[in-house]
């Protein structure tokens, strides 16, 4: 039976992630002053920051091949610039953030693999000494020489969505993706790594749960077993307004982030006047515009831009970070941006386990 991830595991997954980078006397000492300026400030309920970002999400495109509904690049619906991120901008930042870094995620709302030079980034971020985690839509794998360079490349995880088992269920909600292209690029990574004799990239298969697919999560463990990928992740999935609520939600509600009532969409579970991520990890976008977290995706709440107001360790530092870090203290559910935000609830993934 699937049952909601506890929250209580969530720091010790934090955790696990932080002892996994490769460490350095810098930052191994970065780290306890930032988590003790963010207890400092839940107990004292003012912002404290100190310390350097030991994690970092960096959109390396906001482009997408694929069209899927909910996503607001691929519904069309994202309002600013799009584009790659470019080289020297990502390599000037990681030259500033690097000697700090632990973890870097490198996506957040567009196809990572159409950057044409994903992989020296990748690399790039190895050999400043850190993690480095990607998500793709599994279109840009199929090729032998691709997949070679990305396991040559150092990725430590890969996570790929995979949201249904059929052409289908697939397509219902993949708009113009192709299931047999996205298996078979799973196979020649998976084939690739045995060649090489490489452990990563950790391979994770991704199913956002809806009502068109949740008859299928057995099927899918099956066949990412069959396939042989590392660990499933079972997804919840978010939602904006009722019609898209009554089409996508699926009808298991122990499968759903949301209630509704009297036509009115709900969060399942009391937001909590605190946020990690912004006193932890910044998200800077494909335009240089750093935001406070992935759910910002427009760039509705920027907080500077790493291309041009100076280095990222002012910007954190700065007075749009403090006023930001003080309004989530004081009242986080009057923030719009929080209010669809699945920090601090146990209903954003359902459930993570290894084939």
């Amino acid at each position: 039976m699937i049952t909601s991830t506890d929250r209580w595991r969530r720091p010790f997954l934090l955790v696990r992630r932080i002892l996994a980078a490769p460490m350095t006397l810098r930052k191994v000492i970065n780290v306890p002053p930032v988590v003790a300026s963010y207890a400092l400030s839940l107990l004292l309920r003012r912002p404290i920051a100190w310390g350097r970002p030991f994690m970092l999400m960096l959109e390396p495109s906001s482009l997408c091949n694929l069209h899927c509904p909910l996503c607001a690049v691929g519904a069309g619906k994202l309002t600013r610039s799009q584009g790659h991120m470019p080289l020297k901008q990502y390599t000037r930042i990681l030259n500033q953030m690097g000697p700090h870094l632990l973890h870097l995620t490198l996506w957040n709302q567009g196809e990572p693999f159409l950057h044409p030079h994903l992989i020296e980034m990748i690399r790039y971020a190895k050999a400043r000494k850190m993690t480095v985690l990607t998500s793709t839509n599994g279109h840009f794998l199929d090729d032998d020489r691709m997949a070679r360079r990305l396991v040559r490349s150092g990725l430590d995880d890969l996570i790929v969505s995979l949201d249904g088992i059929s052409p289908e269920t697939y397509q219902g909600y993949r708009k113009g993706g192709d299931l047999d292209r996205v298996l078979e690029g799973i196979r020649t990574l998976v084939r690739t790594k045995r060649r090489l004799r490489a452990s990563r990239p950790f391979i994770e298969l991704q199913f956002l749960i809806m009502r068109h697919n949740e008859h299928e999560i057995e099927a899918f463990r099956s066949l990412a077993k069959t396939l042989g990928t590392d660990r499933i992740s079972l997804k919840t999935l978010q939602v904006s307004t009722l019609q898209e609520a009554r089409t996508y939600l699926p009808r298991r509600r122990s499968y759903r982030r949301y209630r509704l009532e009297n036509g009115v969409i709900r969060l399942r579970g009391k937001l909590s006047h605190h946020c990690r991520w912004i006193w932890f990890c910044p998200v800077i976008n494909s335009d240089g515009t750093v935001c406070a977290c992935c759910f910002d995706k427009d760039n509705q709440m920027p907080l500077g831009n790493a291309f041009g107001d100076g280095p990222v360790a002012e910007i954190w530092h700065g007075q749009a970070y403090r006023s930001f870090r003080g309004r989530i203290l004081a009242a986080r559910d009057h923030i719009p941006l929080c209010r669809n935000c699945s920090e601090g609830l146990t209903r954003l993934v359902v459930r993570k386990e290894a084939v």
